[in-house]
């Protein structure tokens, strides 16, 4: 039978017996990555932690919300600095486990610290940011008439 292999041009049977086809090893191991819902803190190393974000624009207005569970507002900085929004904060590890059978822990703890680009026309002045329930949302005013694209005649040199 020849039968061809995902993601290959190449007979099943003519591949080498134990080689994993790279693609869908890479696949297989990217989806392992993007596809923990329940976990809305990725970890990056030991110390360093990634929230979950969308990032969006719509109706003039540039929208961030981060998955922050667990923490307060006090434990979130925002900061804009030129064309950049700054998310940082501590998720702080307060588990004091004094017993015999704690088998296993699931939550991440740690500094993070996300970085998200304003588009041209931002007006940092009026952006605004709220803490509810484990979300942080930000919103900030988008000026349409200083984003607009203003095309430049090109002349010949002389």
């Amino acid at each position: 039978m020849t039968q061809e292999s995902k993601g290959t041009n190449l007979p099943a049977k003519t591949r080498p017996a134990g080689i994993v086809d790279l693609r869908e090893e890479m696949d297989r191991l990217w989806d392992a990555v993007m596809s923990s819902p329940w976990r809305p803190f990725q970890s990056i190393g030991r110390r360093q932690l990634m929230p979950a974000m969308d990032v969006f624009e719509k109706d003039g207005h540039l929208h961030v919300r981060a998955e922050l569970p667990g923490m307060s507002e006090k434990d979130i900085t925002v900061e804009i600095a030129g064309d950049v929004i700054t998310i940082s904060g501590e998720k702080k590890d307060e588990r004091e486990v004094k017993e015999d059978n704690y088998y296993r822990s699931e939550r991440s703890y740690g500094s993070f610290r996300r970085q998200v680009a304003l588009p041209a026309g931002a007006d940092a002045n009026k952006a605004e940011a709220k803490f509810k329930d484990g979300v942080l949302e930000l919103d900030v005013p988008i000026d349409q008439a200083k984003s607009e694209t203003k095309k430049i005649e090109v002349k010949t040199g002389a």
